[in-house]
């Protein structure tokens, strides 16, 4: 499909991949913020409801609401499980321990797992630069999560936050990955739609069993503030962007600018949580943005 776009095109995708991501690097600053005053399961509920409102009321607006063959739907609804439910699910639960800033450069290690998964089942190579780019990047990862201790990646006692933050690498690329080959036939904000509202519903049906709806009066002004912007700007707006560059670029291509969000993660857990910014941080930040430009800058094959 990458061939069929002009670079004006490409260029438009890359720019709706960086901002998904500097839109995700903010939304974990924000998650912090609300599962402090409400469980994951309510975050989500609320994030991704208010995500499916305004999806659905855009296509309405726009004339492009209608109903998919049910296979599409079925489809569509397995990668709401996955990419919706079960990824922010085990991510949000897991930033209730785990930093905001350290939680955003783990996920920053999600390229590489969509690269493999995109060469495996999509036959996207790469060229040996770029994967030296990704190494350096996922180095980069790793120096700040173990704070230059690399002897702490032999424990087994570590953060069952982290852990679990780094679970939702794998669901992220597996969805990313399954998403490409969907989007050839549907505009991507009906796709999103499709794909926001089942995961919506997986959600709503596990908010019963454990009947945590009460949880709502907790939130407070700060609280409905970071459910909204998570709603509106981390679940709407940037699943659509994500989508759309999917819909242009190689998965593989569009999985590089994952690497944006730890920095932007970073940033905002600085300045709004007060999280600290040390050398180790500041080196693999800078190991980050060098393998990315090392990526972009090749051609993908």
């Amino acid at each position: 499909m990458l061939k069929n776009c002009s670079i004006k095109e490409q260029a438009a995708a890359m720019l709706c991949a960086a901002l998904a991501v500097s839109f995700w690097g903010a939304s974990f600053t924000a998650t912090k913020v609300a599962v402090n005053e409400v469980s994951p399961i309510i975050l989500l509920w609320l994030r991704f409801g208010i995500g499916s409102l305004v999806l659905g009321t855009l296509l309405i607006v726009r004339g492009k609401m209608k109903l998919l063959p049910l296979r599409d739907i079925f489809d569509f609804a397995m990668l709401g499980l996955i990419g919706i439910f079960l990824h922010n699910f085990i991510q949000s639960t897991g930033l209730k321990t785990a930093s905001a800033g350290v939680s955003a450069l783990i996920v920053a290690s999600t390229p590489i797992m969509i690269a493999i998964l995109g060469a495996v089942f999509l036959s996207e190579a790469l060229q040996i630069q770029q994967v030296i780019g990704v190494l350096l990047a996922a180095s980069g990862v790793v120096l700040v999560v173990t704070d230059g201790h690399l002897s702490v990646l032999l424990d087994h006692s570590g953060n069952s936050g982290e852990l679990l933050v780094t679970c939702s690498v794998f669901t992220w690329a597996v969805f990313s990955v399954i998403s490409r080959n969907k989007l050839e036939k549907y505009l991507p904000s009906l796709a999103m739609f499709y794909v926001m509202f089942s995961g919506w519903i997986f959600i709503s049906i596990t908010l019963m069993v454990t009947g945590n709806a009460l949880e709502v009066h907790r939130l407070s002004f700060s609280g409905w503030s970071s459910v909204i912007f998570l709603g509106v700007f981390c679940s709407a707006l940037a699943y659509l962007l994500w989508y759309s560059a999917l819909r242009k670029l190689p998965v593989s291509r569009v999985g590089i600018f994952m690497y944006l969000s730890p920095l932007v993660g970073v940033a905002v857990a600085a300045l709004v949580l007060s999280e600290p910014v040390g050398l180790w941080i500041i080196s693999g930040g800078i190991m980050v943005l060098a393998g990315m430009g090392l990526v972009n800058s090749g051609k993908s094959v």
